[in-house]
């Protein structure tokens, strides 16, 4: 196996976590039934750090082989093969594993806990849900936008840090109707708080 397939399935590894449920996200929003993905993002959530070692050091690898190709080429008498589509590669998934993989750490290296704001709207009801499966900011963004698709909500606020979702409703608080809509991008939501009026 050559250095850009290596550094391409690295990239996919990568992004495995991450791009799944922003895609039910999207298929949802334009009316393509995503029910039987129930768990598919938590699953893929639980396995991340198992993961993005396999990816780290595929790009290792990726560099390896290329140098190697590259100075034997240089000593030898050969010609390197689509040089300019091989570095590309190398570069454009060195990017996407550094960016996923630091999408995933930032808060833990930084010592963020985002605090649940409600937004300018008056709400009538709040709800904290426990969500299983969030690990990066793209599961937050699926989290949020496939509640807000709902229309039922004020304001929404998920934490893949503390695997919480802070909901303010527009009416009477439907943990049902939340735990359906984050279903809908693979996740699994339970809620955990009881009915109350924001203060």
């Amino acid at each position: 196996m050559d250095a850009k397939k290596i550094s391409f399935l690295s990239m996919i590894a990568a992004s495995s976590c991450c791009l799944p449920p922003l895609i039910l996200l999207g298929l949802t929003l334009i009316g393509v039934t995503t029910t039987g993905f129930a768990g598919v993002s938590s699953t893929l959530g639980s396995l991340k750090w198992y993961i993005f070692p396999f990816a780290i050091v595929g790009i290792g690898l990726s560099y390896w082989l290329y140098f190697r190709e590259k100075k034997k080429c240089t000593t030898g008498a050969c010609k390197m093969v689509n040089e300019k589509l091989t570095k590309f590669m190398l570069l454009f998934s060195t990017i996407v594993v550094t960016g996923f993989f630091s999408w995933s750490v930032y808060p833990y290296v930084l010592g963020i806990t985002p605090l649940p704001e409600q937004s300018d709207k008056i709400s009538t009801n709040f709800a904290v849900f426990d969500v299983k499966g969030m690990t990066c900011g793209g599961c937050e963004i699926a989290v949020d936008g496939a509640i807000n698709a709902t229309g039922m909500v004020d304001s929404v606020n998920s934490s893949f840090t503390e695997s919480k979702a802070y909901v303010w409703f527009k009416g009477e608080v439907n943990s049902k109707l939340i735990t359906d809509a984050v279903a809908l991008v693979g996740y699994k939501a339970a809620a955990v708080t009881p009915n109350r009026g924001t203060e």
